[in-house]
C-alpha cells in the first residue's frame, strides 16, 4: 500500500511540476510577444507625437492590455515623467495610428493648429511620401544624354505640338 502512494505522489509531482514550467513558459512566451510589439509600433507612436506636438525628448513604453472590446493598447510616458502617460491604441491594419495624451500635455505641449485636430499616422505618412514625390524629382541627378536623343526629343515635341495645333485650327 505504501508503494502505490508513493508512485502517485511522484506522478502527481512529475505533473504539478510539467504544469509549472507550461504555465512560465506560456508566461514567458507572452512577455517577449508584448515587447516585440511594442518595439514594432514604437516608430508609429514616435511619428505621431512629434509631428503633433512640440518638445518630445523621449517615450517610454511600459506594458500592454487589450480592452474588453478586445482592442490592444499600448500604455507609456513621455519625457521621463510618469504623470504623462499615454495610451495607444491599435488598429486592426496598420497598428498604432493616435496616441492618447493626457489633457495637461494636450494644452502645453500641441502644436499650432493641432490643438483640437492632430493628424494620423497614416495621413502623416502619406504627406510625408507627397513631400518625398516633390523634392526626388528637383533632387534627382540630371541624366547625360546625348547631342542626338535631345534632337530626337525636340523633333518629337515639335510634332506633337503642330499636330496639336492642325486639330485645334482646322482651317490653317
Amino acid at each position: 500500500m505504501k508503494k502505490k502512494t508513493k508512485t502517485k505522489l511522484k506522478i502527481s509531482l512529475i505533473i504539478l511540476i510539467i504544469l509549472l514550467f507550461v504555465i512560465l513558459g506560456g508566461y514567458l512566451y507572452m512577455k517577449h510577444q508584448e515587447k516585440e510589439l511594442m518595439q514594432e509600433q514604437k516608430p508609429r507612436i514616435e511619428k505621431f507625437l512629434k509631428y503633433n506636438y512640440n518638445n518630445i525628448e523621449s517615450i517610454t513604453l511600459t506594458k500592454t492590455y487589450t480592452n474588453p472590446t478586445g482592442v490592444v493598447h499600448i500604455e507609456g510616458y513621455l519625457n521621463n515623467n510618469e504623470k504623462l502617460k499615454i495610451d495607444a491604441p491599435l488598429d486592426g491594419i496598420n497598428g498604432v495610428e493616435v496616441v492618447d495624451t493626457p489633457t495637461i500635455f494636450d494644452d502645453k505641449y500641441s502644436k499650432p493648429g493641432y490643438e483640437y485636430k492632430s493628424k494620423n499616422v497614416t495621413d502623416i505618412e502619406a504627406e510625408e511620401k507627397a513631400k518625398g514625390k516633390e523634392t526626388s524629382a528637383i533632387d534627382e541627378p540630371k541624366k547625360d544624354r546625348s547631342v542626338a536623343e535631345i534632337y530626337a526629343d525636340m523633333k518629337a515635341t515639335e510634332a506633337d505640338i503642330l499636330k496639336s495645333n492642325r486639330r485645334n485650327n482646322p482651317n490653317s
